[in-house]
């Protein structure tokens, strides 16, 4: 499937819930943790990863909200997997007990990012709201030795941005990447915005010996190599150096919304047409032609209802 600019769109990012156990201070207030929208039921989703697995979509992530909320979050993995779609990954706020890691570890997912801001107790729960860093270093302690685990930290100057050399020695210390993503200007990010946006160029200058390493997969991430470390980090900088021009991707909202952006402000209801499958394929088709060469910067939309 290509957009109307030549880009091979093959990768979908499918929000599957917009519930979520952590209130994090970028993404959603406390009021919004037990609110539901209506999310996609089971079949739903069974019939919106097969349409665009016939579209040509070759990676799946999986987001929400907190995507293991859903009883039936390992039936929907093992799905996109016997349908064939082998690059299944999931982002995950990493607060899992015993038995849904031994699912993970049997599972087909080929990755699982882990949102870890901060290795500061105090601070971990002023960001999420959660008493929760004990659990979540566990969980990246027993998913390590097993599957493919990336750390993924937002920046916020307030929080982290005297942590840079701490969680890159972290992430040296479990072999596992970790990539540092730019605060970016969308739902109630903006009220914080101005005063802790980090930029990439603001970790970077921190090193003086560090160099681009060219990576051969497209990614939204750049991989830099940080010579006082021996260690490779990567940078998601939507905002300072953002990555329109290459965009493989577009999502699906909890609801069931098609988005060509994540700032998009409009998209394509699927649910109108999941009853019809070559007019779902058509109306997708159709809509990913319209997804546009650069996007607009600022959006209302909260995060977890177009999924992070």
């Amino acid at each position: 499937m290509f957009d109307g600019f030549s880009r091979k769109i093959d990768y979908l990012r499918l929000s599957v819930t917009d519930k979520c156990n952590f209130f994090c201070m970028y993404c959603r207030t406390k009021d919004f943790c037990s609110e539901s929208s209506g999310q996609l039921s089971r079949d739903e989703i069974f019939r919106i990863i097969s349409a665009f697995k016939k579209l040509g979509i070759q990676k799946l992530r999986i987001t929400g909200g907190e995507p293991f909320l859903r009883d039936d979050i390992f039936e929907i993995i093992e799905f996109a997997n016997k349908i064939g779609i082998e690059n299944i990954n999931i982002t995950t706020n990493g607060w899992l007990d015993s038995e849904k890691i031994r699912k993970i570890i049997k599972s087909p997912l080929k990755s699982i990012n882990i949102s870890l801001d901060t290795l500061d107790r105090e601070k971990y729960k002023l960001v999420t709201g959660i008493d929760g860093l004990d659990k979540v270093l566990k969980t990246v302690e027993e998913l390590k030795k097993h599957k493919n685990v990336k750390i993924n930290t937002v920046l916020i100057r307030s929080v982290n941005l005297d942590e840079i050399e701490d969680l890159i020695s972290f992430a040296k210390k479990n072999n596992i990447i970790i990539r540092f993503i730019e605060l970016m200007p969308i739902g109630v990010a903006n009220q914080i915005f101005k005063d802790e946006f980090v930029s990439k160029d603001d970790v970077i200058k921190r090193f003086e010996g560090i160099k681009e390493i060219d990576i051969v997969e497209v990614s939204a991430a750049k991989y830099y190599y940080i010579e006082d470390f021996d260690y490779m980090v990567g940078f998601i900088s939507s905002v300072s150096d953002h990555f329109c021009k290459t965009c493989n991707k577009v999502r699906v909202s909890s609801t069931g919304v098609l988005y060509n952006c994540l700032f998009d402000k409009s998209g394509l209801k699927l649910r109108d047409f999941l009853h019809d499958e070559v007019l779902l394929l058509k109306k997708i088709e159709d809509f990913v032609k319209k997804k546009k060469l650069i996007r607009s910067l600022e959006s209302d939309m909260p995060m977890f209802r177009i999924g992070g």
